[in-house]
């Protein structure tokens, strides 16, 4: 079996507050170690947006996968004071200093999106249209918590609506009910138990294409 993994920085491992993440306990790694017999790629993409994951799909197409995970999309949909057009020209004329004074205000009046829906789900279609033939999973977006919520206001409403259009167009891995103590303080990247839970999902679907063709999703 080939296995393709396209994602965001979710799947690497990293430091934080209070411990780390080795690159054994992320669950790519975890997969290898259980499946040593499966041929595994990944591309993995510190703050990498839908349309990232799209530019990496015509090389591998090539890898011919069996299976496909995408994992994205906290990127795409967090609310952000200013789009990303808006951002680079900000970074240019060095004005970051100013703009980050009224950052929240902006925030809460704007929700700017570096992917806005309709793209994202274009995005997500043309990807799908690479992998044809071959089960596209991905994996949702984590349970955004209250203190999330409070921190950047509306989130939890943008998360929804991105796990929708994932969930009616793929197969969808359902995060919704993730334990906020497998995520670490930043409240959207897994920590080692988040990991493990994250492996468990896919070592269900790894084993469900392995022995049969049932279209059951995962949750």
């Amino acid at each position: 079996m080939r296995i393709l993994f396209l994602t965001d920085s979710l799947s690497l491992p990293r430091k934080y507050e209070g411990g780390e993440v080795n690159y054994e306990d992320t669950y790519i790694s975890l997969v290898r170690e259980k499946y040593p017999q499966a041929l595994i790629c990944d591309f993995a993409m510190g703050g990498g947006r839908i349309t990232d994951l799209l530019g990496q799909c015509f090389y591998y197409k090539q890898f011919k996968p069996d299976l496909v995970f995408i994992h994205c999309g906290i990127v795409d949909c967090a609310p952000r004071s200013f789009s990303l057009s808006e951002k680079l020209i900000i970074e240019k004329l060095r004005l970051r200093g100013i703009t980050k004074l009224f950052d929240k205000r902006l925030r809460n009046l704007r929700n700017c999106t570096y992917t806005k829906k309709d793209l994202f789900l274009n995005t997500l279609l043309n990807i799908k249209r690479y992998f044809a033939d071959v089960p596209l999973y991905s994996i949702g977006i984590l349970q955004i918590c209250d203190e999330y919520e409070k921190l950047v206001p509306g989130i939890k409403k943008n998360a929804g609506e991105y796990n929708k259009i994932l969930s009616a167009n793929t197969k969808f891995i359902d995060n919704d009910n993730f334990p906020i103590d497998a995520i670490i303080s930043d409240f959207h990247h897994l920590n080692e138990k988040g990991h493990t839970l994250i492996f468990e999902k896919l070592k269900c679907i790894v084993e469900l294409h392995n022995f049969s063709n049932s279209d059951n999703n995962i949750s």
